[in-house]
């Protein structure tokens, strides 16, 4: 295997603990939310626009399906808030933001959490008063809510060592490549 490969195949092993790790986090909340609202104030579903394949993609986008609509709609006394959840690493893609961005405007609220607790804050930050006593959490600076996804966001620990030793890696690869071959001996 190469270097390349290893790479490729850590990436995606990433990619795959990252996503479970979201979902594991959604579920969390569902839960917490069928506890914690009020269905004589508020509404709240899950949002899934991932395709299936490329042609229910196809067809997803011909019937004005857009990417990078949150996970989490709540509408309490009408107001419509949405929560993104994160992972551990997670940031909002392009597509999120642009749609953050068009959200705000038409007097939605949007939130991105990095876990079940966090998106709970952004609720009640945002007004929500649950039907049960719910005291918020101590949070870590990582897990949000944060409002706007385009500033600087605070790393979990963990995730921040590992992208520094992901980036050490790959300043020693770049100094072997520049480095002639006569000289590394």
């Amino acid at each position: 295997m190469t270097d390349n490969d290893a790479t490729a195949s850590l990436a995606v092993q990433r990619r795959r603990e990252s996503r479970r790790e979201e979902w594991t986090e959604q579920t969390k909340l569902a839960g917490l939310l069928a506890k914690y609202l009020d269905p004589a104030f508020a509404f709240w579903t899950s949002l899934e626009n991932k395709p299936l394949s490329r042609i229910s993609g196809l067809f997803q986008k011909r019937r004005g399906v857009r990417s990078g609509l949150p996970d989490v709609l709540v509408l309490y006394r009408g107001k419509p808030i949405f929560v993104e959840l994160k992972s551990r690493a997670g940031v909002a893609t392009k597509a999120q933001k642009q749609v953050r961005v068009e959200l705000l405007p038409a007097g939605a609220l949007w939130w991105m959490a990095r876990s079940a607790r966090a998106a709970m804050t952004a609720l009640q930050l945002s007004g929500v008063v649950f039907r049960r006593r719910w005291k918020p959490p101590p949070l870590q600076p990582w897990e949000g809510p944060f409002a706007d996804p385009t500033r600087r966001l605070p790393q979990a620990p963990d995730v921040a060592a590992r992208r520094r030793a992901a980036r050490q890696r790959w300043r020693e690869r770049q100094r072997r490549r520049e480095t002639p071959p006569r000289m590394r001996a």
